[in-house]
């Protein structure tokens, strides 16, 4: 369904996911990773319990279908190569901190005039604006501010988290439909934008869902 489209790929391992989802559909998502390697490939779980950046569970679960380079956008030879791949991509996906991109010159803007088509789908824990904009955004953090702790665990006792950071998940899922939509207008206007992919929005839903539907039982 998406075989027409080219993606770049810049997420760090919180929204991974959103990348695999893409090119599930037939995207064709590339996977710009720093010098060295992503840091996520040098984590547990391994296969078989081998240690080398190659086997790396999380990274070959979460980005299987996918191509890769290597590439370091923080100096200025890396961010031009970068801008050419810009031109005939048709979407960037990233989860930096809110303001990191546009601090190397590579914010929307700076793709739109390069790309008036191009797609940026930024996904961080609370969005690019709002009062939260700058807030650390580890699992437990968004997981609680996005009211799904209130439905675990027990008063006397330390907030519960889950076996894996599934919350940043959610978000970037909703960054994949959210680049889905914006292509999709952009079949009408021309025009990319700018979507703006939020964990603790996404959370909402989920608490919603956890806590209202086991009373809609009674």
């Amino acid at each position: 369904m998406l075989s027409c489209y080219r993606i770049l790929d810049l997420t760090t391992d919180k929204a991974f996911i959103c990348g695999r989802a893409l090119s599930d559909f037939g995207a064709n998502v590339i996977k710009i990773e720093p010098p060295g390697g992503d840091p996520s490939r040098f984590f547990p779980p391994f296969y078989k319990d081998d240690p080398d950046p190659e086997k790396n569970l999380w990274w070959l679960a979460f980005n299987a279908n996918k191509k890769g380079i290597t590439l370091d956008i923080t100096n200025e030879a890396g961010r031009e190569i970068f801008k050419k791949m810009v031109k005939t991509a048709d979407a960037v996906l990233e989860s930096f901190a809110p303001g990191y991109l546009e601090s190397l010159g590579l914010g929307y803007k700076d793709l739109a005039a390069i790309n008036p088509g191009i797609v940026l789908t930024s996904i961080t824990g609370f969005g690019q604006k709002g009062p939260y904009r700058d807030y650390k955004d580890p699992d437990i953090v968004v997981r609680a501010l996005g009211g799904l702790v209130y439905s675990v665990g027990y008063d006397d006792r330390p907030p519960l988290g889950s076996t894996y950071r599934h919350t940043h998940s959610l978000g970037a899922m909703n960054g994949a439909a959210g680049t889905m939509i914006a292509l999709y207008q952009r079949a009408f206007t021309g025009t990319g934008q700018h979507v703006d992919a939020s964990a603790q929005q996404a959370i909402d839903v989920v608490t919603s869902a956890e806590i209202e539907g086991p009373y809609a039982l009674f």
